[in-house]
């Protein structure tokens, strides 16, 4: 997720290499390209954002180590209750996971 100070303007949905529903790596190419999009239109990485398909919505321990950007926001997605998907924000500093509220504002 990309954007200025706190408004996210654009997703970048990146495919999963390992295509594998229990472990993820972003395909390096797409993540480039991503990197230097955002970086084109003088946006910042605000959040990254990846799902549980059938896990809780807060970071797993493989999450927290990998958590490569501090500055940016990592949401998790739980479709763990169809009925009810959730989806949550953290920030991950130095393998400290710290919630964070968020608003989904249309405009």
């Amino acid at each position: 997720m990309a954007g200025s100070g706190t408004r996210v303007e654009h997703l970048y949905p990146i495919a999963n290499r390992l295509a594998s529903p229990y472990a993820y790596e972003m395909d390096p190419d797409q993540q480039l390209k991503a990197m230097v999009d955002l970086e084109d239109r003088g946006w910042e990485m605000l959040a990254i954002y990846h799902s549980h398909p059938n896990g809780p919505d807060t970071p797993s321990q493989t999450d927290v180590r990998q958590a490569y950007y501090p500055e940016a926001a990592y949401v998790i997605i739980s479709f763990r209750y169809q009925q009810a998907p959730s989806a949550r924000a953290f920030h991950i500093i130095d393998r400290q996971v710290i919630e964070i509220p968020y608003a989904i504002v249309e405009l």
